[in-house]
């Protein structure tokens, strides 16, 4: 961990190399709300933020996340490129990863500060910030920031965060202060912000990213007993609610899916299913405060005449595993519950109360606020900008999808299933695959393949990647990934969906 001096010195020369602030814009404002490790369908754990953002807008019920871990999910958050472009590639220095890695010369915020934007980062920012040598503390781009420090992030009480020019420690992880609960201090400076801001001139950008549903340090863990830890208020809300058991839960018949799956996952023993309801009962708990935070930011957008005029998008990394095909934890793995994801998104001119079937990724969110504020990138974007089919929820995106894992290692052959605690997790081939209107397909490193039609299949359970009935089909579906594992900038949206004829 870095001195204090080191922190004061990094922030300030990170501060002398910002872009010059371009003149005040008179676009919207954009709010983005990112949780940590939340399914789609924990959303029903949030009834504020279904009624305050999905009612008052448009949700997207076919949103995915190109690489379901959380550093180089949120580099794509920040730059709107696959993994393969901005090269954040895994969670640590050592292999390709970490806060450093990230290019701070050209992303989001910086776009944004040249367009006239004022903006704050709250929360958790990528792995390895504040603990890696030799990198900024106050990134470039930010007017104001109050980043998460690692390795405290992963701490409801007893976690610090670098404040614009020095580090704070809220509470200590032994004693459970509720006005100190790492979500509720979030949400509050999140308002306070807002507050200041709206008696500016400027636009803002604010990026609100909450720790829940993530499981807390392994220390923490050793001293509460608890996974994650909801607030105290919330706690037991949900002691009574069943995990939800979808057709894939404990699945039977594994011989469909690669080897490493059937080899750690065996089938789910009632002791285990147990650990794995405590386990969702807590992540839903944690989420309530978020629910409330969201509520909060939107009141208080309210009430400073700012709301009209507010993109608010919410929106997670990735998701969850938690029991389908036995995985009883975890992400990093091509399944649903790992890349499926909640967006719901409101503001100026948006329909209210719409869904739509439009396929959309992770990669598409930096265009979207880009096109929101009519802000303009300086760096190739691969993603485009899903405001039109938030505008019109019959349109449809004909543009398939990536999904990728690196790989650890010289030959980047291997990761991790949780892909947060090293040496405790089973390690599994890397893997890429393609998702468009009807397919997911899927190549691992060593050669084994997957292939689910989703629209008959979409637990996921019988893959066809073996079925000589669709060999032409499979060829198709393996020259396209190709052809996005390779892709750059309008590339990437250019390539085809063999799903429509």
């Amino acid at each position: 961990m870095l001195a204090a001096a080191a922190f004061l010195t990094q922030a300030g020369t990170a501060a002398a190399q910002d872009p010059v602030p371009g003149a005040a814009a008179k676009g919207p404002n954009v709010v983005v709300i990112m949780t940590d490790d939340q399914r789609y369908d924990d959303m029903a754990a949030l009834p504020r933020t279904r009624r305050l953002i999905g009612k008052a807008g448009v949700t997207f019920r076919r949103a995915f996340v190109s690489y379901p871990v959380c550093c180089p999910a949120r580099a794509t958050y920040l730059t709107g490129q696959y993994a393969h472009n901005h090269h954040v590639l895994c969670l640590y220095p050592e292999c390709g990863g970490g806060y450093g890695k990230l290019n701070q010369k050209e992303y989001l915020p910086v776009w944004l500060r040249r367009a006239g934007y004022a903006t704050a980062h709250i929360g958790k920012f990528l792995n390895g910030y504040g603990s890696e040598k030799d990198t900024p503390m106050k990134p470039k781009g930010w007017t104001d920031w109050y980043g998460l420090i690692d390795p405290f992030t992963y701490r409801m009480w007893g976690y610090r965060i670098f404040e614009n020019d020095h580090a704070q420690t809220y509470g200590s992880v032994r004693r459970r202060d509720e006005s100190l609960y790492q979500t509720d201090v979030l949400t509050r400076k999140a308002v306070s912000w807002i507050e200041e801001r709206s008696t500016q001139d400027e636009p803002f950008f604010l990026s609100v990213a909450y720790l829940a549903p993530h499981h807390e340090s392994g220390k923490a863990q050793a001293i509460t007993g608890q996974l994650v830890r909801p607030a105290p208020r919330h706690r037991g809300r949900f002691a009574n609610q069943p995990v939800p058991r979808p057709p894939n839960f404990n699945e039977s018949a594994l011989g469909d899916k690669p080897w490493f799956i059937p080899r750690w996952n065996r089938p789910i023993t009632p002791r285990r299913e147990a650990a794995i309801t405590k386990r969702f009962r807590e992540r839903w708990e944690s989420l309530l405060a978020v629910d409330e935070g969201v509520e909060k930011i939107i009141d208080e957008l309210r009430d400073r005449g700012e709301l009209d005029n507010t993109y608010v998008i919410f929106t997670s990394d990735h998701g969850f595993m938690q029991g389908e095909h036995r995985i009883p934890q975890g992400k990093m793995v091509p399944y649903d519950p790992s890349t499926h994801v909640p967006l719901l998104i409101r503001g100026p001119g948006l329909p209210r109360g719409r869904t739509t079937r439009a396929l959309v990724g992770d990669v598409d969110l930096a265009p979207t606020i880009l096109d929101a504020a009519s802000a303009r990138a300086r760096r190739v974007l691969d993603g485009s900008s899903y405001l039109p089919s938030a505008r019109n929820v019959r349109l449809r995106r004909l543009r398939p999808l990536l999904h990728t894992t690196a790989g650890k290692g010289a030959r980047r052959r291997t990761n991790t299933r949780e892909g947060g605690t090293r040496r405790t997790q089973p390690r599994v081939p890397a893997w890429a695959a393609l998702r468009t209107t009807r397919w997911l397909y899927v190549e691992y490193k060593g050669g084994q393949r997957e292939l689910y039609n989703m629209n008959r299949d979409p637990w996921e359970l019988n893959s066809r990647a073996d079925d000589p009935t669709i060999r032409r089909e499979v060829r198709t579906l393996r020259r396209i990934l190709g052809d996005l594992r390779r892709c750059r900038g309008a590339s990437c949206s250019r390539i085809a969906d063999p799903s429509v004829r």
